[in-house]
Order: C-alpha cells, then structure tokens, then sequence
C-alpha cells in the first residue's frame, strides 16, 4: 500500500475515489484514479508477485524485488501492507508529464529489497467536451427525456446523488452532472436508443451532415422499435417511447409516421449522447488486470436483434457501404468467414457492455457469447471502465467500451454454457499505440 507525502503540481488534483489526497490507497490488485485539473490522469497500480511488489503509473514502473540475504535475516513482506510506502509526486510545468518517485525508505525494506526509486511518464489526456452537447443535453434533462422517466426496479438515483457522484468522478469539468447523467441513462432502457442509432447507420456513406454523419436503415430502425418486448419495453408504454421522442404506437403504421417526423431528432439525441457517455467513460477509473482477468458480453443484448444484427456493429461490415435502403442484417455465418474471423481486428459502431461473470453475460445472449482477454503488455483494463457506481442498478456489474473501441478476434467455438448453445467469440483488445484507426462518438 502506498500515499502521497510530498507533492508538487501547480493544478488542482484530486482522486476519483473522493478521499482526500494523502489517504492511504493501494493493494494487491488496485488501480487507483488522479485527476490533474486541464491537463490529464494518472492511474496507479499496484500488483504483487511472490517476491516483488510494483507500481505501475500509466506504464511507468516503480517496483520493489527481493534480494538474496544472509540466513538468519527475516526480510518483511509487503503483501500485507504493513509498510507503507512513501511516493512523491510532481507534474512537470508543462502540465502534460509527471514524475513519481519512493522516498523515506525504510533501512530494512533498502536491505532486503532491490528498488527503482523514481519514473516519469505522461499523463492521459482529458476528453474534448463540446458546450453545445452539454446545453443539448441540459435542455432535454429539463423536459425530462433524460433520464428514463419509469425505472421499474427500486434503484433510481437523485439528481442530487448524480450531481455529488459527478463532481467526485468528473471534477476537472463544470460539466460534470451533465457527464453523470449521460453514465447513469445509458444503464437505463435508454440505451435501447443509442444502440439502435447506432447499428443501423451505413457508415461508409457521409451524409454531408454533420449533426447526423451517416445515412440510417430507416426501415429496419422503425421495426426494431416496433419489435422491443422486454418486459415494460415495448411500444405502448409511454415511457419507453418517450425515450424516442415518440408517443404509444397501436400499431407498426402508426409508429412509423410518428417515426418520420421525429428521425433526425432522435438521431442528433442520440449521437450527442453516446458522445458525452464516451467522454465520460474515458475520465471514470480503470479496473486492474490483477483484480479481472476476463470479461464477457452476451450478445446481440437486444431482445428484439438476433445473431444477424451481430456484424452490423462494427465498421468493417461491408453492409455499411449501402446502397441506402439495403437491409442491415448479415448472416452470422457468413461474418464469421469474413471481417468476423480469426486474426481479424473489428471496430465497434456502439458502445458495448461486459461483465466479469459468464453466467451474467448469457442472461443477455441471443446466441454469442464474447470472452475478453487482456493484452499481454496491459496492467488496466484502459478501455472499459467500471460503470457500477453510477447506475441505475448496483447489483448489476457493467464495464462498458465506447464506439470506435478496437479488438482482435483471437478464437472461434461453439460451446454449451447453461444448457444452450451460444457462439463463443474470444477477443482481445487492440493495444492504443497498435491503432490504425479511432472513431469519435
């Protein structure tokens, strides 16, 4: 374990776990959060091994290794965090770089162990927040079509618990309830919206607007709408249509002229948020890799989309390219021998949820299961941030990766989980610096 004795920064910093500066933080498996206000993050991350102990700081490592010592010498261990260890930091005056360091070492942790003392590194940077996202979505908060306005389970949260909750996660921004929301609705039957506006956009083809980039599958939009049946999601209920800016529909005719009228409009919502809930999963902190080792998504989680909408969500379905009016749905067979094989790397349209249990992940299956594995040069989970504390629900365990999150396909297999057999799908997420390609919101 570790704290902060001696700091020197000309910004404000704070930790995203809300606790004052110099509290004690760390453990086997903890990644730890600072925020450095207009300029960036530093995640802390300490890992153990049988005979060394380290502190990875956005890829820079402190680390403490076990010398041979004579017998009769009792060395103490640091896996209990009985010794505390002392770190200065100082953020360069360029605001961007840092540099981390042990200090007051004890002279029985010196003798029995091999220590690097110091590492600089770079800070990760701050997300671009637009002003005029912000006032969008401020706006539709006020007319309440943000949140969900009919959470049916007995967890919604206050605007006063999304307000304190933003300021402890997102406090380098005046946009920081804003930026909570956008978490918060997106764990409600909300998402069920910007996942649809998302999928069914032929992202190949520019609109030439820039409020409304792609063109859309109007038809397979409106029949994905008309077609949700997950428990009071469907389109009778007020609720869940309000969430598309549209009344009850008695029928598929009716809620497409309703539909019509309001396309473009749910679209731009639908964009303004998914990039502010990018925006904010880019500032939440990172879960370790010592503490998840894997993650898993059912999929296609909509219950209305079955194994054929799997390959429209990513960027490389050559679907995307139209012509406009081409159905949107692919063969899963069909994607699985193409851009969804081994070796391939997929880009995905929408943000994605995982959890850490197998056995939670099939509850949304209709057929695919992704099993994510962690690259072999990571410490964090860099892309998919834990989103628990800010849902709508916190039984359920959710990490979500935003639209233009790369993975390599690594394995292909069909196995029976729970009874059912699912496609398992074994993926791993493609390195930042590995990256041909990054897309916004």
């Amino acid at each position: 374990m570790w704290h902060l004795v001696r700091i020197l920064a000309a910004s404000r910093l704070w930790f995203s776990d809300g606790n004052p500066l110099e509290a004690t933080r760390g453990s086997q498996g903890t990644s730890s959060r600072l925020i450095v206000d207009r300029h960036g993050f530093l995640d802390i991350t300490e890992v153990h091994s049988a005979n060394a102990m380290a502190l990875d700081a956005n890829g820079a490592t402190l680390w403490l290794k076990r010398r041979g010592v004579d017998g009769g010498f009792t060395c103490p261990s640091l896996q209990n965090g009985s010794y505390l260890l002392n770190l200065s930091l100082q953020i360069g005056n360029d605001g961007g770089s840092f540099t981390l360091g042990l200090i007051q070492v004890p002279d029985i942790i010196t003798a029995c162990y091999s220590i690097s003392t110091q590492v600089s590194g770079v800070l990760k940077p701050l997300p671009d927040i637009s002003t005029e996202d912000v006032a969008f979505i401020s706006k539709m908060i006020s007319n309440k079509f943000v949140p969900y306005q009919n959470i049916p389970h007995e967890h919604p949260k206050s605007f006063a618990q999304i307000r304190a909750l933003g300021r402890q996660y997102f406090p380098f921004t005046p946009y920081s309830f804003e930026l909570a929301m956008c978490v918060y609705d997106w764990t409600t039957a909300s998402f069920a919206r910007m996942v649809l506006f998302k999928i069914f956009q032929y992202t190949d083809i520019d609109s030439g607007i820039a409020t409304l980039p792609h063109p859309l599958d109007r038809e397979s939009l409106s029949i994905k709408i008309w077609q949700s049946n997950f428990s009071a999601y469907t389109p009778k209920d007020p609720a869940f249509m309000r969430t598309f800016l549209m009344e009850p529909a008695h029928s598929l005719d009716h809620l497409k002229a309703q539909f019509d009228e309001v396309v473009d409009d749910v679209y731009r919502f639908s964009e303004i948020e998914n990039r502010l809930l990018a925006a904010a999963a880019r500032s939440l902190p990172r879960t370790s890799l010592a503490s998840k080792a894997q993650l898993f998504s059912g999929q296609v989680d909509l219950h209305q989309l079955s194994t054929k909408h799997f390959g429209i969500e990513f960027y490389e379905c050559p679907l995307n390219s139209g012509p406009i009016g081409t159905q949107l749905a692919h063969s899963l067979t069909d994607a699985l021998a193409s851009y969804l094989s081994v070796g391939k790397t997929i880009t995905t349209k929408m943000t994605w949820s995982f959890t850490d249990s197998l056995d939670v992940a099939m509850r949304y299956s209709n057929g695919i299961v992704l099993a994510l594995n962690p690259p072999s040069d990571a410490w964090l989970w860099d892309d998919l941030p834990f989103i628990t504390p800010l849902s709508d629900d916190p039984r359920k365990l959710e990490y979500i990766a935003s639209p233009g999150t790369q993975f390599e396909i690594v394995s292909l297999h069909q196995a029976d989980v729970s009874g059912e057999t699912v496609t398992v799908i074994g993926l791993k997420p493609v390195s930042r610096r590995d990256r041909r390609l990054t897309v916004q919101g």
